[in-house]
């Protein structure tokens, strides 16, 4: 199975925009919300780091799927060849493979898709990728790539010449919800060629008004775009984080967001903090999201929190094999969490 099948189901077109912050409502639409998470390649090597208990922790609470960055933060492909092999081997759940192609050879890109796959990876994440800091233009050098649907397509060829069926894997791509009028415009535009070169699903950048990602279902819809859209989120519970964030993506921390860091009492200001990501995620829910994508920064309490709390609520997608596993992880976060 690969990821493309999780989100199989039709996704229902989008009734209403929801305004920011609104008052959680529970309906259907999430009761098979399919959650996944971001892990980033540790440092530090030795499986006993605190990073590495992390990733550990976040595997055990059974996701649908995880998904790996690719020699991001000053970390190194082999780093991040040991997270995607040891996430395959623990939680046996699909692994979406991160895959940046901007300059980068089709030779070299061939190369390490054939090595992704010689360790077991079937679903991949094709991204465009940051230009270099010393880059003296955005135009790419002769033979190498600086579109992300050129790296689609060649998932796609190396996939038919190396497994033998060009749909054998599942790829994903990036959205943009947010920014402004003509971005957004630019972003659907990229996304439907992503779709035709053979896009499965897309996962979005952070953002953090509800509205921003029904208007993008919208708009790609109406362009045509017929993949699902997963919103992707960060728990806002590290302002220090949301804030570097904001200057790396250019996505403004709304100031509704930044008021919680000024709660002195650190029981409450947690409280508070997921408390607005809950809101915010229900708030998806009801714009027919078909799954949440965490980018976790290897910290899993705040998300196994907010996983744990819509679990126990009949939020998400539950398999019949891991219910009773799962039963103990509701009850022990309950405390934590006010319904």
């Amino acid at each position: 199975m690969t990821i493309k099948d999780l989100y199989a189901a039709p996704r229902p077109a989008v009734s209403s925009l929801p305004e920011s912050g609104a008052t959680s409502r529970r309906t259907g639409s999430g009761r098979d919300l399919r959650v996944s998470y971001e892990l980033y390649p540790p440092r530090n090597s030795r499986l006993t780091s605190q990073a590495w208990a992390g990733i550990d922790r976040l595997l055990d609470s059974r996701p649908d799927y995880v998904s790996v960055t690719f020699g991001t933060s000053g970390t190194t492909p082999d780093a991040s060849q040991s997270v995607l092999w040891h996430a395959l081997k623990r939680s046996g759940r699909p692994v979406l493979a991160h895959l940046t192609c901007l300059g980068k050879t089709r030779t070299k890109l061939v190369g390490i898709i054939q090595d992704m796959m010689d360790l077991g990876v079937r679903d991949f994440l094709a991204l465009r990728g940051d230009e270099a800091p010393d880059s003296a233009s955005g135009a790419a050098e002769p033979n190498e790539f600086d579109r992300a649907f050129q790296l689609v397509q060649l998932i796609r060829e190396v996939s038919a010449d190396y497994l033998g069926d060009a749909h054998a894997v599942s790829i994903a791509v990036a959205a943009y919800p947010a920014g402004s009028i003509q971005t957004r415009t630019d972003a659907v535009q990229a996304l439907v060629q992503k779709q035709a070169a053979g896009a499965d699903f897309a996962i979005t950048q952070v953002f953090y008004q509800a509205r921003d990602y029904a208007e993008l279902v919208q708009s790609a819809t109406y362009q045509g775009v017929t993949i699902p859209i997963v919103p992707g989120i960060i728990p806002f519970t590290d302002m220090h984080r949301l804030q570097r964030l904001e200057g790396l993506t250019g996505v403004p921390v709304p100031e509704r967001i930044k008021s919680i860091a000024n709660i002195s009492d650190p029981a409450e200001r947690i409280l508070e903090s997921l408390g607005a990501t809950l809101n915010f995620v229900n708030d998806l829910i009801e714009a027919t999201a078909p799954g949440i994508h965490f980018y976790t920064f290897n910290r899993p309490r705040p998300v196994l929190d907010l996983v744990e709390h819509l679990r126990s609520r009949g939020f998400t997608h539950v398999d019949q094999e891991d219910s009773q596993d799962l039963l103990g992880l509701m009850n022990a976060t309950m405390h934590r969490i006010s319904p």
